[in-house]
């Protein structure tokens, strides 16, 4: 990578972490363009450089969070013995609801678009993170069975995920979160076996 490729990097981080620092402590609604670069100390015909406007820099943060959370549970998974297709999407799971629960201020962020996160073809520049969909998509391939439209399963079980999981985590509603769990993995391993193929 040349000087000019790591400045470019350099600069459209500041502006991402900016813009997560701001969106999770105002509000995207209370935040602009202009608190964004002011808090990355560049001038504003940079943002547009790279950016089109605050809702695609909040669309490439969800996704950067989303996959880093999946990339968090993988990590965690490898480390974890799980045998069964089963077992390591609902430990996936459990992973992942831990981590929002441990952040708050990040599911805020992203409630309700944990799903497009997942199914979103977004790249950070200059990013060689592993995308939600490979995570899923190695796990079913390693199982050796087969599913009709996996992708609609993966999404029906995020999506199960990201639902529940932000009432009983930021309002203890309408259960808590560990009486909501067992529900919650008993139907991920019920969507797994609707859909597959004999």
């Amino acid at each position: 990578m040349g000087k000019l490729d790591e400045n470019k990097k350099i600069k459209q981080e500041a502006l991402l972490s900016s813009a997560f620092k701001l969106f999770t402590e105002k509000g995207i609604n209370n935040t602009s363009i202009s608190d964004i670069v002011s808090s990355a100390k560049l001038a504003k015909g940079t943002f547009y450089l790279y950016f089109k406007d605050k809702y695609d820099i909040r669309d490439r943060l969800v996704t950067k969070q989303g996959n880093r959370l999946f990339e968090n549970a993988n990590i965690a998974l490898e480390k974890s013995g799980c045998q069964t297709l089963e077992d390591c999407v609902v430990f996936i799971a459990d992973n992942v609801i831990d981590q929002l629960n441990e952040n708050q201020a990040l599911l805020k962020f992203i409630s309700k678009n944990l799903s497009w996160a997942v199914f979103s073809n977004i790249r950070i520049a200059g990013k060689d993170n592993m995308n939600c969909m490979d995570i899923f998509e190695e796990l079913i391939k390693k199982s050796g069975r087969k599913f009709e439209n996996e992708e609609l399963m993966i999404f029906m079980i995020v999506e199960l995920v990201n639902s529940t999981c932000y009432s009983a985590i930021i309002y203890k509603s309408p259960v808590t979160l560990e009486e909501l769990k067992p529900g919650l993995y008993t139907t991920i391993r019920g969507i797994i076996k609707q859909f597959e193929v004999d």
